[in-house]
């Protein structure tokens, strides 16, 4: 856990706001015949223009690609109907944000995205100094699972910080019955991820991308927290 000092949340409240800005931008750009990496490359561009430093590379991930795609300069991938993984980090002095959304371009899958996003919703009610973090799986779990739908349960939700976009403590998509609990000054990405089928994904050889398990389609959806002891703030609130 870092300091939360002044100019840590002025950096992170920056950063927030340009990693809103740029995924709000990349949701207005992606529309049916539009190649995959023209998108990506459009919001390398805005986040470069706005002033912000990559925390990594804008992804997009495809159907069954649960996240963590980041394409080759030359792929070929065209957006059609799929259900589409939008995933972008912004870092201003080193502080890192990290937000991400679901669209389904075919309009087949509305509830699946509609969990995802409920999902969220629940688990940032609770993000106050104190939660245990196993409580914030399971109120993601309940709403997931409500629709009939799984978490799934090897991508998690994160700590994040300065220069670091993965770090302790992990926040589950389902109960572990985890006891430690939230503190005041840490800042986390709490990040549903949403399967059809099977509860776990698949790790590429590239020892990154996640594929589900039965093919099936997956969603995403990601906010940037700080804890404070008057509550959460949502430092990429614009999604």
């Amino acid at each position: 856990m870092i300091e939360l000092t002044q100019e840590a949340i002025d950096s992170f409240k920056k950063a927030g706001k340009l990693s809103a800005e740029a995924l709000q931008y990349g949701k207005s750009i992606i529309k049916p015949g539009v190649k995959v990496i023209d998108v990506l490359d459009k919001i390398e561009e805005k986040i470069k223009l706005m002033g912000g430093d990559f925390a990594f590379p804008p992804q997009i991930s495809l159907n069954e690609v649960a996240a963590h795609n980041c394409p080759d300069a030359g792929d070929a991938a065209i957006l059609q109907d799929q259900v589409i993984k939008l995933d972008v980090g912004v870092a201003i002095g080193g502080y890192v944000t990290d937000n991400a959304l679901t669209i389904d371009l075919g309009g087949k899958y509305t509830d699946l995205v509609k969990a995802s996003r409920e999902a969220l919703d629940a688990a940032l009610k609770l993000i106050v100094p104190g939660t245990p973090i196993g409580q914030i799986g399971k109120a993601i779990q309940e709403v997931i699972q409500s629709y009939g739908y799984s978490p799934v349960r090897n991508l998690s939700g994160h700590g994040i910080g300065q220069f670091k976009v993965h770090m302790s403590p992990g926040i589950p998509n389902f109960d572990t019955g985890e006891k430690n609990t939230l503190k005041d000054g840490m800042t986390i990405a709490i990040e549903p991820f949403v399967a059809m089928g099977k509860r776990f994904s698949n790790v590429n050889p590239d020892g990154w991308t996640a594929v589900t398990r039965d093919g099936l389609p997956a969603c995403q959806v990601e906010h940037t927290i700080a804890i404070t002891e008057t509550g959460p703030m949502v430092l990429t609130g614009q999604n």
